[in-house]
């Protein structure tokens, strides 16, 4: 065998395995992402859930934002963001599970100078706090920065109807 053989095999190991592991994850379950969806359309098939709704500009953030958080009881179940920035806008909708985000959705629109208007859709499928599948537009993708960022800001959305400090949660400031 040659001398080098092992050590480059390790190496390869070490590089494809975290990736490897990654994109299971991803390929989780199917049971997990049916539960996930049967939730999602209980939660937007009750009509019944008390909403608050906030409106909010931030300079170089929104234009013109909105957030409607959807209650069963006092436990949060949905909450809707819309905005508006320059040529673009888009609608992201968190969805949760007593207490505990399981999907998010999320909805761009843009139109560059050329009149061209480009649309984007992401899904963040979570269970137990990790994300299980990420999807572009209908394509299965690794988890990324945008699925980090997204379930993130999820999170900080909860806080933020008590504090009320959108800026905080949206923009990162």
């Amino acid at each position: 065998m040659y001398p080098m053989t092992k050590p480059v095999a390790f190496l390869a190991l070490l590089i494809c395995l975290p990736g490897a592991c990654l994109f299971a994850l991803q390929k989780a379950p199917d049971a997990a992402i049916e539960e996930i969806r049967t939730a999602f359309k209980e939660i937007n098939s009750i009509k019944t859930y008390k909403k608050e709704e906030y409106k909010y500009e931030i300079a170089g953030c929104v234009e013109s934002g909105s957030l409607e958080y959807y209650l069963d009881k006092k436990q949060i179940v949905k909450i809707k963001e819309t905005g508006l920035i320059g040529d673009g806008g888009w609608d992201t909708e968190y969805y949760y599970r007593n207490g505990n985000l399981i999907f998010i959705f999320e909805s761009l629109l843009g139109a560059p100078a050329d009149g061209k208007v480009q649309k984007s859709e992401y899904r963040v499928y979570v269970k137990d706090g990790k994300v299980i599948r990420f999807m572009e537009n209908q394509q299965i993708i690794p988890a990324d920065n945008k699925a980090a960022e997204m379930t993130e800001t999820a999170i900080k959305l909860l806080k933020a109807r008590t504090t009320k400090n959108f800026k905080a949660a949206l923009c990162g400031d």
